[in-house]
């Protein structure tokens, strides 16, 4: 990175005041920062503080000294889109300057100014006193390349304030915002549309030990639009080491795409967040987590709670996909969440997944890959995904469990019949697909690959799915047999006794006589049963018999 040098140095007071008169005519209004005090006195240099006073209007340039105003270009404040940048003799590279905070930094309220110290070293300290150290409460504002810590709240962008850019994609542009109580809020009614990007939250400077936060990112309720990453290299975030969440959803339709979240920027080893990676809270509804795109998967690995919670009432429409959740950048090593996503208490009408190309999630090498719980939880759809093993499907990364559904959760679904719907649940510990408990119902699983899990790929206990009977397989060409009456059939043939390849489905007549016309291509012959409530029986015993 170059060193600053001072811009614009004015002659003389009267050639300031010339300047001041003609409305500026020597380029972009800007304000160089040379003191790591932070006081607003006249005294021949310029703090932070000043400088956004100054950008704001709120410290006239008139009434500056000569050796203040040297470092004013052009005529900063209220209708103008100013630049503040800092001295690097000041903020050396080599070792930086901290500016610790006696106050909170006056907001940046008139809009379209921006902080950049990305030419430079500097570290803002809040000093542990409980406040905001910098509040946004207009638009398109910019802050970037700087270090914030030990603040109540590293960066606050206030109900209202659109548009803003936290960090940025170029070399250097990122923060580095941890040691906070939170690192980053994003608060409430039209605080919308506002970027987060290549920033490192709750990491050190290096992306390779924590230095944690309580929460890294928190959108707050009614907070809509926002974006945390980017598809491009440069945009992602290391959300890390926070002692409680990486990144809180309570606002709606906001995009997370491109980060890391529980690991180091590698991506290859775990600096754990010890709750969730990413929780969407009560309320929030239509946010997306990941893209179908290798730029736009999040790596959701190595948390120590959860890798993605969604709960609470009101938690609709959201989608995850395309992202790692248990294994690292590379897809091919574990890096555990002890759960990889959770959906609990009342999530209702939530993607996982997805059928077209990339939107498939790879949750593998957790303590349950997707736990699905509480009775108001249901209408989730779980599609597309790879559930136990690598991007490829075909090295193993065991989950303990695959999917999990227990505690009255009902009418959710695993898999579909159209293309790209089914999941491929394979090499788990236990149970592919357990579904347990007799309030546990209408969990409906079919077009699935799911195989060489140590257990039953489906496995319904204690009373789950009503423990609908599996059909019997008596004979094959064509494959017969009995289920319950009127049940939808799935015929599937694995080399053991789960369900390997979806080879079609045909239904069971009123008496339970099942015939499937078609020729299955495996070594063993299996099939589910699905009765009108949507409740998915454990697979058959293989045909021919025997094989189990």
């Amino acid at each position: 990175m170059n060193r600053l040098s001072k811009t614009a140095v004015l002659a003389s007071a009267f050639f300031l005041a010339a300047v001041l008169s003609c409305g500026g005519e020597g380029g972009v209004p800007s304000v160089l920062v040379d003191s790591t005090a932070d006081t607003d006195s006249r005294d021949g240099v310029v703090t932070l503080r000043e400088a956004i006073l100054l950008v704001t209007g709120e410290l006239a340039v008139t009434d500056l000294d000569s050796g203040e105003a040297d470092n004013v270009n052009e005529r900063p404040g209220s209708k103008s889109s100013d630049s503040i940048t800092f001295d690097a003799s000041v903020f050396p590279i080599s070792d930086g300057g901290t500016i610790s905070l006696a106050s909170p930094l006056p907001a940046l309220s008139t809009g379209f100014d921006t902080i950049d110290g990305s030419q430079a070293d500097v570290l803002v300290d809040g000093g542990n006193q409980a406040f905001e150290c910098f509040t946004i409460d207009s638009a398109e504002n910019a802050i970037k390349g700087l270090q914030i810590q030990n603040c109540l709240v590293g960066v606050m962008i206030n109900p209202g304030a659109e548009g803003n850019i936290i960090g940025g994609s170029a070399a250097e542009e990122g923060n580095v915002i941890s040691a906070n109580d939170e690192g980053i809020v994003i608060g409430g009614t039209d605080a919308d549309n506002n970027m987060v990007k290549g920033n490192y939250i709750g990491v050190d400077a290096s992306g390779s030990g924590p230095l944690g936060n309580r929460n890294g990112v928190h959108i707050q309720p009614e907070a809509q639009g926002n974006i945390i990453g980017g598809s491009e290299p440069g945009a992602r975030n290391i959300v890390s080491g926070n002692k409680g969440v990486g990144i809180l959803i309570a606002g709606s339709a906001n995009t997370v795409i491109g980060n890391y979240i529980g690991t180091d920027a590698t991506g290859t080893a775990a600096i754990s967040n010890r709750m969730e990676g990413v929780w969407i809270a009560p309320g929030a509804h239509d946010n997306v987590i990941g893209g179908s795109t290798a730029g736009e998967r999040n790596v959701i690995s190595g948390n120590e709670l959860f890798g993605l919670s969604m709960s609470g009432a009101d938690v609709t429409g959201n989608v995850v996909k395309g992202n790692y959740v248990g294994v690292d950048a590379t897809g091919t090593v574990g890096l555990r969440n002890a759960h990889g996503l959770v959906l609990s208490d009342g999530p209702q009408g939530n993607m996982i997944g997805g059928s077209a190309p990339g939107e498939g999630n790879v949750i593998s090498g957790n303590g349950t890959g997707v736990l699905i719980r509480g009775s108001d939880t249901s209408g989730n759809v779980i599609v597309g995904n790879y559930i136990g093993t690598d991007p490829s499907g075909s090295e193993p990364l065991p989950n303990a469990v695959g999917i999990w559904i227990l505690k009255g959760a009902h009418d959710n679904t695993v898999g579909g019949l159209g293309p790209g719907e089914g999941n491929l649940i394979s090499a788990n510990y236990t149970a592919g697909v357990h579904v347990e408990g007799s309030n546990t119902i209408g969990t409906t699983i079919r077009g699935n690959s799911i195989h060489s899990n140590s257990r039953r790929g489906i496995d319904n206990t204690d009373g789950g799915n009503g423990e609908l009977e599996p059909p019997t397989i008596t004979s094959v060409s064509p494959v017969a047999g009995s289920a319950c009456p009127n049940c939808t059939v799935d015929v599937y043939s694995d080399p053991q006794d789960e369900g390997e390849l979806y080879e079609g489905s045909t239904l069971a007549d009123a008496d339970g006589s099942f015939v499937f016309e078609g020729e299955p291509a495996g070594l063993n012959i299996t099939a589910t049963a699905t009765d009108a409530e949507g409740n998915t029986s454990m697979f058959s015993d293989p045909f021919p018999p025997g094989r189990r």
